[in-house]
């Protein structure tokens, strides 16, 4: 393997940037492509490095290797353990977390939290519920009028639904929405989060951090084919996040 890296180094450096123009061209500017932007750039650098000559660079990179792999792994597996939330505890407010739309419609992200809100919003309709996402780049209108439509359309009260729309970031959703139960005189709530499975242990972190007196959960599933890439924008996301 490394004779041929070695033999065939321009031409994987080619392959590389070709498809990552190709990627940026028909996904944009995402997370995923983002990622393969810095694995192309990594490979094209780190493998023009002399090992033999630069011993102690080699061994910088293979810690640094090493403290990434082993904090991959603790931080997924604490993604896993709430990858299944169904808290059934009583809570003075729900809170579903944004997660884009195109234009006006939801994309599918946001579909299935919704979807997974009803059930404990029907059961319990004298708890207010906080739809929570600000307006971004390709959408016509905030998140959270998006989402109070939807909920509206399931049936839900309008009266139930408050809209939080300027948070941009997981951290501003449970800020922003702690000013809003602030306001009405609740310093300390005990919140229902309702997000998607890989997001839920990071979601629940800071909700912790930003000073809510309990955090319960309410995952709902998302596509199988978005899981592995969502998995590791969480550890990157959890990472910052914690500092």
């Amino acid at each position: 393997m490394k004779k041929f890296i070695q033999e065939k180094g321009l031409i994987l450096d080619l392959i590389f940037i070709a498809c990552f123009v190709f990627f940026l061209v028909f996904w944009g500017w995402n997370f995923a492509v983002k990622f393969f932007g810095m694995i192309t750039v990594a490979f094209i650098v780190l493998r023009r490095i002399d090992y033999q000559k630069h011993i102690l660079l080699k061994r910088i990179l293979l810690t640094g290797f090493g403290i990434a792999a082993v904090s991959f792994v603790i931080i997924e597996a604490l993604v896993f353990t709430q990858l299944r939330a169904n808290d059934p505890e009583e809570a003075d407010y729900v809170i579903i977390l944004g997660s884009g739309i195109k234009g006006t419609e939801l994309s599918l992200t946001l579909k299935q939290r919704l979807d997974a809100s009803l059930d404990y919003i029907r059961s319990h309709p004298d708890t207010p519920v906080i739809v929570s996402g600000g307006q971004g780049p390709g959408e016509s209108i905030p998140e959270a009028l998006a989402m109070k439509n939807y909920l509206v359309d399931q049936g839900i009260s309008p009266a139930q639904v408050i809209m939080e729309d300027q948070s941009t970031s997981t951290q501003e959703n449970m800020a922003f929405s702690k000013k809003i139960i602030a306001a009405s005189g609740l310093e300390h709530p005990e919140i229902m989060i309702v997000t998607s499975d890989y997001h839920m242990f990071r979601s629940k972190y800071l909700a912790a951090k930003n000073g809510y007196a309990a955090e319960y959960g309410i995952s709902a599933p998302s596509p199988g084919y978005l899981k592995p890439i969502n998995m590791i924008r969480e550890y990157f996301a959890a990472v910052k996040a914690f500092i």
